[in-house]
């Protein structure tokens, strides 16, 4: 029994490794400092359950959503035994789970909606499952408005709660980072971090970064794609084998360095000149603000979330142009509001999108849903 402040579950049964599924654990690290303890519900032996137990949390591991179903009792008792107050969810499909165990616990469900619905969920059963949640969190106003729109929730009931980032440094010099990925301190390099999987936007920046070979200023710069290779590192592998055949037929296999997947991400912010966000309908876009968080130059996509999430803090391109996207590098690279634009990315990330100051935010839903 947790006889210390609240407990708060996590509940997140997906197989993925994204930033969904990168959140609840990553949100737990500060939450006993607000005087709640976490512990979470997950795929035993999935990359989420492996995030909670690096931290020393309590993991209740299930093989599957039905495995949990037909175990519930023991899944209840380990619950009450926790002193769980609060169930927070974060995918839909665990909802059902959420609603049953709510009925037979007490709990109550905040639930962290990370995409951005896009069809009505306003039949007889998401009604149902829908009736038990008691908060749903959007997380940018892109997705809050489609929330509002589709889900079988009271207005008062769906809130935006931007996701939040931690400030930290690179453990190394930049030069030794950079050699480290075969990059040397001179040459530009343009990166983009994030899942590689459609829609991400990978092809059209490869797109014009070929184009950009042939001016004389970006001859010899590199593109840094950041993210998993494999399906168990988050990556959709038949995509990855299709950007390669791409990178292969632009002859760019020299000028193209996939970093694979990596846990010190400020440290290959920090090996960037730019960073691009190219992806086509982003929910949020953690990347962007890890990116400005680090006081980069941005270049992200004019769709989706992004626009609010970068806000004058970087420039805006059409995530189907490769045109686009060269006209807003070369601006950040060549002319002096490039200067402008980075010196004012920092400063939003400190205002808006600390870790801090979302927990600070997640806990007084907590406290009140």
């Amino acid at each position: 029994m947790n006889n210390h402040g609240h407990c708060v579950a996590h509940l997140c049964l997906s197989k993925g490794w994204g930033g969904l599924e990168m959140y609840p654990a990553r949100v737990s690290k500060y939450l006993p400092e607000q005087d709640w303890q976490p512990v979470a519900i997950c795929l035993e032996g999935g990359k989420v359950a492996e995030s909670f137990q690096e931290l020393g949390i309590d993991v209740f591991e299930v093989r599957s959503q039905a495995s949990a179903l037909l175990g519930i009792g023991k899944l209840v008792d380990w619950l009450k035994n926790k002193g769980v107050s609060v169930l927070h969810c974060h995918k839909s499909s665990d909802l059902r789970l959420a609603a049953l165990l709510k009925r037979l616990t007490g709990c109550r469900i905040i639930f962290t909606e990370h995409m951005g619905v896009t069809r009505p969920k306003k039949d007889l059963l998401h009604r149902w499952i829908y009736s038990h949640v008691d908060q749903v969190l959007s997380i940018s106003d892109a997705t809050l408005a489609r929330n509002l729109k589709a889900l079988p929730v009271p207005p008062d009931k769906i809130k935006r709660l931007w996701l939040g980032t931690e400030f930290r440094e690179p453990d190394r010099a930049v030069g030794d980072i950079r050699q480290e990925l075969g990059l040397s301190e001179q040459q530009l390099v343009i990166g983009l971090p994030g899942r590689l999987c459609p829609g991400k936007g990978h092809q059209v920046l490869l797109d014009a970064f070929k184009l950009l070979q042939g001016d004389h200023d970006f001859r010899e710069a590199k593109l840094l794609i950041v993210g998993g290779l494999t399906t168990e590192e988050g990556a959709d592998e038949a995509f990855v084998a299709s950007l390669r055949g791409q990178i292969d037929s632009y002859q760019l296999r020299e000028k193209v360095v996939f970093s694979g997947f990596r846990r010190d991400m400020p440290n290959l912010l920090a090996a960037m000149d730019i960073v691009c966000i190219p992806s086509q309908n982003e929910a949020f876009g953690l990347t962007a603000i890890e990116a400005m968080a680090a006081g980069k130059k941005i270049v992200a996509a004019n769709s989706g979330a992004l626009p609010e999430i970068i806000a004058e803090a970087g420039l805006l391109a059409d995530p189907t142009s490769a045109t686009d996207f060269i006209e807003a590098i070369r601006t950040l690279c060549c002319s002096p509001l490039g200067e402008v634009i980075q010196h004012r990315a920092k400063p939003r990330a400190e205002r808006h999108f600390s870790m801090a100051h979302h927990v600070l935010q997640l806990v007084s839903h907590y406290r009140s849903c």
